[in-house]
């Protein structure tokens, strides 16, 4: 397995590691759920998954990535639209 691992599957590792990371620091109070920080983790992760799955196409991986990058996408737009 390890043999076998990309630079590729290295960028949807992170990519993990950003949503999780993001959802860790929530939970802990150490980053607000609403803000910007966690929805851009959220969509920055999501996006380096997708990336990797263009490459090993799972298609029930690739849904809940694209839904991923829209909630955290519409987030970020909501969070825009309230401070303009």
């Amino acid at each position: 397995m390890l043999a076998d691992f990309t630079l590729i599957d290295g960028i949807g590792v992170v990519g993990s590691f950003l949503i999780a990371g993001a959802y860790f620091a929530a939970t802990r109070g150490r980053l607000n759920a609403e803000g910007p920080g966690f929805n851009l983790m959220n969509l920055i992760g999501a996006l380096f998954i997708l990336w990797s799955l263009w490459y090993r196409p799972n298609a029930g991986a690739i849904m809940i990535e694209v839904l991923w990058c829209l909630i955290a996408a519409s987030a970020l737009i909501r969070w825009v639209l309230r401070r303009t």
